[in-house]
């Protein structure tokens, strides 16, 4: 019997192997900068499971950074469809909007900004929200460029601090630092 079990579920892992590795290929290529490798990876992934939050974003910044504004919204809005809290889709939706002259972006933005994004990110989109009607056409795509940068810092910083973290519990494990209650301790 458990070798049945077993065997019925060696293809389910295959399935589920098969896509979290098109989602970390998605996203090393996003990192590359190889847009069009990144698309491919995360509809291959989106394609074994459909319901991934993560990867529909993933691909609509693909699309974003390829300038195919369409897909790029509805793979955006797809994401949100899935996980209405996911503020970057929000963000994005709102670049998009920006970089086209469409008055949506307040409204994406303010939706962005609801769910508390790092301060001083949040700082850098309310400034954009107020200048907006005023934005000259060509200066759009530079605005949005500067919302996309702070936000791409702002991931940056998270993750060193993050890695931070760990390195610092790494050298007090690796030290035999234990911290212990207070009741443990020796008076």
């Amino acid at each position: 019997m458990r070798a049945v079990a077993v065997v019925l579920a060696l293809p389910a892992l295959a399935l589920l192997a098969g896509c979290a590795t098109s989602s970390l290929q998605g996203r090393a290529a996003l990192s590359r900068g190889s847009y069009e490798e990144a698309a491919r990876h995360f509809e291959e992934s989106l394609a074994r499971e459909p319901g991934r939050a993560a990867d529909r974003f993933g691909l609509g910044v693909a699309r974003y950074k390829l300038e195919a504004f369409d897909e790029a919204r509805r793979a955006f809005e797809d994401a949100l469809v899935q996980d209405p809290a996911l503020p970057p889709a929000h963000l994005y939706l709102g670049l998009i909007a920006i970089r086209r002259g469409d008055p949506a972006a307040d409204a994406h933005l303010a939706d962005y900004l609801a769910l508390g994004p790092p301060p001083r990110l949040a700082a850098q989109v309310d400034r954009a929200r107020r200048t907006l009607a005023t934005v000259p056409t060509g200066m759009r795509d530079y605005v949005a460029a500067g919302l996309e940068d702070g936000y791409q810092w702002a991931g940056e910083v998270a993750g060193a601090l993050q890695a931070a973290r760990e390195a610092e519990l790494r050298r007090l494990a690796d030290q035999r630092i234990y911290l212990l209650p207070r009741y443990f301790r020796r008076r």
